[in-house]
């Protein structure tokens, strides 16, 4: 028998739709209004894949939104699909569905974490990472895999999150190291917030740094009034309230620098510098360097400055 895909026509009836396999199964099959359009203008040009069973029938693989607006929107009885058949290797059947899934752009990291897991009970490790890892966009790192497929330990709201785009998936497996109270936390303010991956990082780190140094947890820090005031201030929108998170944030992480900006101000304010004078200093006080920087307001004053002064 030929191992080769067939497109054909099959009766709805004749199709066994079940979640096995498909790799979102938190979200529904209602179709977008997109495919929908896409529909009427042009028909179905990226069909169903469906695999024969034994009995006649046919197992749906991929395509639940496009069964479904099909069915639904377009009251048809049958439609074309593309056949694959029983006796198909593991490789060329999960071969099928990410190509098929990657058609509609990249997969999202908990879309690739579930894929993974479907590979895993076809195949053993080793091949998952040399043969998928790299259509998935990673490196052949095993370690990788098991990362990856415990991403779906996660609470289901924080699964939908890493899936939206709202948190990466770098920032979810360091999530995976908090208590379930701190996660929830760390990934509602994300969402709220949306702010993007560096900054997520940053407050993820210092927010961490703290509680472990002061002993107590994230969830609790981030309830102190300092922080509830940034949070629920009703003038400040998501950036603003980001950057002001991540000052107070770091006030917190450097005591000492703290003291020291305010010494640092307090003494470049008796200098009475002239407006176009700014005084800066090292990040955290790092350094024991300051910078003296003038403004002009064109280079013909720079240089008739650097004339009269001799330079």
């Amino acid at each position: 028998m030929s191992t080769q895909p067939s497109l054909k026509n099959i009766p709805l009836s004749s199709i066994n739709i079940t979640p096995h396999w498909s790799i979102h199964p938190f979200l529904d099959d209602t179709p977008s209004a997109t495919l929908n359009q896409s529909f009427t203008e042009t028909g179905i040009l990226h069909p169903p894949i469906v695999q024969q069973a034994h009995d006649g029938t046919f197992n749906l693989i991929c395509g639940r939104k496009r069964l479904y607006a099909l069915k639904h929107y377009f009251n048809q009885t049958s439609f074309p699909c593309l056949i694959i058949q029983p006796a198909l290797d593991p490789y060329t059947f999960f071969l099928y569905i990410l190509t098929d899934q990657q058609l509609n752009g990249p997969l999202s990291p908990i879309e690739i974490a579930i894929f993974v897991k479907y590979c895993l009970d076809k195949m053993d490790e080793k091949e998952v990472t040399n043969l998928f890892l790299p259509r998935l966009g990673y490196k052949k790192q095993a370690f990788l895999i098991q990362q990856l497929v415990s991403l779906l330990s996660l609470d289901e709201t924080i699964q939908r999150q890493i899936h939206h785009g709202l948190i990466v998936d770098k920032i979810a497996f360091e999530l995976l190291i908090l208590p379930p109270e701190d996660r929830f936390c760390l990934s509602s303010l994300f969402e709220l917030l949306q702010p993007g991956t560096g900054k997520q990082k940053r407050i993820l780190t210092l927010s961490r740094d703290i509680a472990n140094r002061s002993q107590k947890t994230i969830s609790s820090l981030f309830q102190e009034q300092d922080f509830k005031h940034i949070v629920e201030h009703q003038e400040m929108n998501p950036p603003q309230k980001t950057h002001a998170l991540l000052e107070l944030l770091q006030k917190e992480f450097y005591p000492r620098s703290s003291v020291a900006e305010h010494d640092f101000k307090d003494k470049a304010r008796r200098l009475n510098l002239p407006d176009n004078y700014e005084l800066t200093h090292s990040l955290n006080f790092e350094k024991d360097e300051v910078y003296l920087t003038m403004t002009f307001p064109n280079l013909e004053s720079c240089v008739n400055w650097a004339q009269e002064n001799g330079r």
